[in-house]
């Protein structure tokens, strides 16, 4: 469908008096436009009224159920006015309604476009840079907000007009609007915009530590994967331990932190798409190796409710104690899983060992030794915190209890 707008060409137009003449105003009217075929079929807008007043410079809501439109019918607020009309349950257009007053003024509102949730159109009625200026305001129909003035240099001394926004994304927008501003080639001219969002700028800052001592742990190698787990960086931590990456918006991250004689730590970075800079810190805490009857938790290895299969997240967390498995060829280790206190202690024994028996199975799948590795479920016998049986607890108490530890057994 096609939505013209034409001065009308026939005789029957409006008488005007002005300064003791007289003389017929040409108004504009809407034509609607539908191709059946290859041919277009033409109907005039309903409220058309030639006679009477100009009818004009339509523009589509997104979901094209709204048409906004410019006139100067009887019952605005001024001389010309945004109206609009809703699409009917028949394929019709409503009866015309103003868009009031948060968007017409006793002036003339003309060119009305529509991008996204908001409404630009050009006004002479409210303050502003001379001659029309282009505005806008978040809203629809008759409800609007936030009316703004797009100052210079898209408006200017002379009349800016016809505002049409061709893209836009995160980087910015581009597009085109009328002016007769001074430096054109003659009296309205068509101008192209574009306006580049000031680029935003997230760092991911960091220190590689001793989780037992809290010591420094310098020249550490640093590792930044994407989330489908491709490498986007790698460095080595300073002399002061620290670390630092450039990260893209919207995207998920996760970064590894080794040193031989440590086992590695990992940490999760979810994607954020910040309105300024920003500047995310992490601390990676890599456990010594290794001394016989030493213990810790695999950070960042969790199981479902009530489930023993190996999660994505999981994997990613043994896929370290594989290097660090790899990297010390006589170390044997137990894994043991503990549950929360949720189900009967004979059941939660069960499902531990099942999920011990996954991660050393997951191990091996890996390349190491089965008789490296002892499997051991410990049920719900060594509860990290209070969340005994018959003890309220949220679902992150639980989750924390939800774990699996590494024993050394032999080095």
């Amino acid at each position: 469908m096609l939505y013209v707008t034409r001065t009308y060409p026939g005789k029957d137009t409006e008488k005007h008096k002005e300064n003791g003449q007289k003389f017929r105003r040409h108004n504009l009217e809407l034509k609607i436009y539908r191709l059946e075929g290859n041919s277009w079929k033409e109907e005039d807008f309903a409220y058309n009224n030639v006679k009477e007043y100009s009818l004009g410079h339509a523009a589509l809501s997104g979901d094209g159920r709204t048409l906004y439109y410019a006139s100067d019918m009887p019952g605005g607020l001024g001389g010309v006015d945004i109206w609009y009309s809703e699409l009917q349950g028949d394929g019709s257009w409503g009866a015309p309604q103003n868009a009031g007053a948060a968007i017409n003024s006793a002036g003339d509102e003309m060119f009305p476009s529509v991008v996204g949730d908001e409404l630009y159109y050009s006004s002479n009625g409210f303050a502003g840079m001379g001659g029309l200026d282009i505005f806008r305001a978040k809203g629809e129909r008759n409800s609007f907000t936030g009316r703004e003035n797009l100052r210079f240099p898209i408006n200017s001394a002379g009349d800016d007009f016809a505002f049409a926004q061709l893209q836009e994304d995160e980087d910015g927008s581009i597009g085109y609007l009328s002016s007769n501003r001074s430096g054109g080639a003659g009296g309205d001219d068509i101008y192209s915009y574009s306006f580049r969002k000031p680029k935003i700028i997230i760092i991911l800052e960091g220190l590689t530590l001793n989780r037992k001592t809290e010591e420094l742990i310098p020249d550490a190698s640093v590792t930044l994967y994407s989330g489908n787990r491709q490498i986007v960086g790698k460095v080595r931590s300073d002399g002061k331990a620290e670390f630092r990456f450039t990260l893209d918006r919207n995207t998920d991250y996760k970064v590894l932190g080794e040193k031989q004689g440590f086992h590695a730590d990992s940490a999760s970075i979810a994607g954020i798409n910040p309105a300024k800079d920003t500047t995310l810190h992490v601390t990676l805490r890599l456990e010594p190796i290794f001394r016989v009857g030493d213990k810790f938790v695999l950070e960042n290895i969790y199981y479902d409710f009530d489930k023993h299969n190996i999660r994505k997240d999981a994997s990613v967390v043994l896929d370290q104690l594989v290097r660090t498995m790899r990297d010390n060829p006589t170390l044997k280790i137990e894994l043991s899983s503990h549950t929360d206190s949720r189900g009967t202690h004979r059941y939660n024994e069960g499902l531990s060992q099942r999920r011990a028996q996954s991660a050393v199975d997951y191990l091996v799948s890996r390349g190491i030794s089965r008789d490296r590795l002892v499997a051991k479920g410990y049920g719900e016998t060594r509860l990290v915190n209070r969340c005994k049986d018959g003890v309220p607890c949220t679902i992150e108490e639980h989750q924390a209890n939800r774990r699996t530890e590494v024993e050394v057994l032999e080095f």
